[in-house]
């Protein structure tokens, strides 16, 4: 048999008491995983490139490997502030010195932390069993994702956050938070039901990341709704985002959830995601006319344009008018139709909130609906944007 290494000496002088407990560590959701992987039993010390703790070896096959995985993903929650969500990718060697412990044998498990890139994480381990090591674990890799210290709370207890903010006027804003490819990946997964990652699967890769804010900021509108108004915990899953025939967003409940009749509209741009939702008024068909609301970048140049005073507009106003057009094409249900309504402007006395007539056949009595705008921009760290929002809760009449 090949000969045991030494067991690494301790240097309390380079450690400290964890600010957490092993039991704290699934009952907080530092961890995600369920009774059968939670075996970390003890966190015993935890230093700037270092951490120590006990496993209790579960009994279902490759816990104890995954607890250790556990152990390391703790130091980097708590020793960093971003991309503290990590996946293992990889290990070079792993040596073995005895039988695998029976399930419920206390395992000491000594993690030292090699290297940190944004990229990656890679440390080394040992792993004890009555003081002498039983395995030798070198170069295990995580792969470190995308986030913020903004999604943590959403990343822990999905059904108590939301990653989007509420904003005045009822609406809902969203910013991306998850850049690269693999972190959208795990988002995704984290908020949408089979039948809607297959809907995202069949958009094009181009559109998937604004299709996927836009989605995220409804389902956050609709729990938001839900808890002013005294729901419990509600999962993203809970709530589904389908498209009718004419591309109008509706809303149903999934996994036991029933929803009240609600209405909701949606879009995005650039790293924003913008969402509204309103009940829906007695006696309104599906396709009748409900809320609108949209997105626009302003992209600060001068655009002559022609409102309601006949005076060329600023680049912010020109988008405004933009906006505010495409939200009221959205609330006429006419997103996806081939011949948008005629929209124009009534009332432009408060650029804030203008008074805008529809009408898309002849015949047809014109709806009118306030429409109220507000400026907005990207957070820092993100690309320097800003943007207008315009939205309508619906025609004037249902007030």
């Amino acid at each position: 048999p090949r000969p045991r290494p030494a067991p690494w000496p301790a240097d309390p002088a380079a450690e400290h008491a964890p600010a957490h407990t092993a039991a704290e560590l699934y009952s907080e959701r530092w961890m995600f995983h369920g009774p059968a992987f939670q075996g970390v039993s003890e966190i015993t010390a935890i230093g700037a490139s270092r951490v120590r703790g006990t496993i209790t070896t579960p009994a279902a096959p490759g816990a104890l490997l995954d607890n250790v995985g556990q152990l390391l993903g703790y130091w980097l929650t708590t020793t960093r502030t971003e991309r503290t969500m990590v996946f293992p990718v990889g290990m070079r060697h792993i040596r073995l010195f005895g039988p695998h412990p029976r399930p419920g044998t206390p395992v000491e498990c000594a993690i030292e932390v090699v290297s940190v890139t944004d990229a990656m994480l890679e440390a080394d381990v040992q792993l004890l069993v009555d003081g002498q090591v039983w395995a030798r674990i070198d170069g295990w890799q995580d792969r470190r994702f995308d986030n913020h210290p903004s999604t943590r709370p959403v990343e822990r207890f999905p059904e108590l956050n939301a990653l989007s903010q509420p904003r005045p006027g009822g609406w809902v804003l969203l910013h991306e938070r998850w850049p690269d490819l693999a972190s959208r990946d795990l988002i995704m997964r984290n908020h949408l039901g089979g039948a809607e990652r297959r809907a995202y699967e069949r958009q094009a890769p181009r559109s998937r990341r604004q299709w996927l804010l836009g989605r995220i900021a409804a389902k956050d509108a609709v729990r938001q709704w839900l808890w002013a108004r005294g729901a419990g915990p509600v999962f993203p899953a809970e709530i589904q985002v389908y498209e009718d025939a004419h591309d109008r967003p509706y809303v149903l409940g999934a996994h036991g959830r029933t929803l009240p009749a609600l209405d909701v509209t949606l879009a995005s741009r650039g790293e924003a995601g913008v969402a509204l939702v309103v009940p829906r008024p007695p006696g309104r068909e599906d396709s009748g006319p409900g809320p609108g609301i949209h997105i626009e970048e302003i992209t600060g140049q001068e655009i002559a344009g022609q409102p309601t005073t006949g005076q060329p507009t600023t680049g912010w106003e020109a988008t405004t008018l933009r906006a505010v057009k495409c939200a009221v094409t959205k609330a006429e249900g006419a997103e996806g139709a081939v011949r948008a309504p005629d929209v124009a402007v009534l009332d432009a006395a408060d650029p804030e909130r203008l008074l805008v007539e529809a009408a898309t056949a002849a015949g047809r009595p014109p709806h009118r609906y306030r429409v109220r705008s507000a400026r907005t921009a990207n957070p820092p760290g993100l690309p320097p944007r800003d943007y207008v929002v315009a939205w309508t809760t619906g025609p004037a009449d249902d007030e």
